[in-house]
């Protein structure tokens, strides 16, 4: 009787114990910003257009000037 108190003792102790810690540890993080360049892109010459109906699809291209 008294190996099972005292092991239900030790039990409820660590048990407090292990979550008595509630604060979460300190992560520290290092952001590094790096300039970037902007880069301009010229939209293609040809243009797709896609119909969806009830027929089925439609694929349409054509070269704009």
């Amino acid at each position: 009787m008294k190996k099972i108190f005292g092991l239900l003792s030790i039990a409820g102790l660590l048990a407090v114990m292990g979550c008595g810690n509630d604060k979460p540890a300190e992560v520290k993080k290092e952001i590094i910003v790096v300039p970037a360049r902007t880069i301009v892109v010229d939209p293609p010459q040809k243009t797709t257009t896609v119909t969806l109906d009830k027929n089925g699809v439609k694929v349409q291209t054509r070269k704009d000037n």
